[in-house]
């Protein structure tokens, strides 16, 4: 077993394809590794599994969250940052903090289409911290 720690600068709310970041950490370690588990060390950045071929996926799952997540409500009683203060928290706990991925030819198993996504939810320039552990 083994575990890397992968730093992602954001630049605005949104998802950041991290598939080949971290399938260049499972080629690294240079020995047979059967799963992957990546965990966002963050409560406002959350991981997904989706669609890569099209970038109106994203588009659509943004747009989805806006309508059911409020940035910003009056009935928030946490607000303390910004207006993507608690709507951040809610999107991570709905998103998921954390992947375990089966590892397949050295590289995520993910399926034809599928990429791996580090979600910000917050506005502005952040740098969220990944844990993958290899085993």
């Amino acid at each position: 077993m083994s575990q890397q720690q992968l730093f992602i600068k954001t630049h605005q709310r949104g998802a950041v394809e991290i598939t080949q970041k971290v399938n260049d950490i499972i080629v690294i370690q240079g020995h047979l590794v059967e799963l992957c588990h990546v965990f966002v060390a963050h409560s406002s950045a959350s991981l997904m599994i989706t669609g890569s071929e099209d970038s109106d996926i994203l588009l659509d799952v943004e747009d989805y969250l806006q309508k059911i997540v409020l940035d910003a409500s009056p009935k928030y009683r946490h607000n303390n940052e910004d207006d993507f203060d608690m709507s951040g928290h809610i999107r991570t706990i709905l998103t998921g903090e954390a992947k375990t991925i089966p590892i397949i030819d050295n590289k995520l198993g993910l399926g034809q289409f599928q990429g791996l996504f580090l979600y910000e939810h917050r506005s502005g320039e952040n740098t969220r911290k990944l844990i993958i552990t290899l085993s």
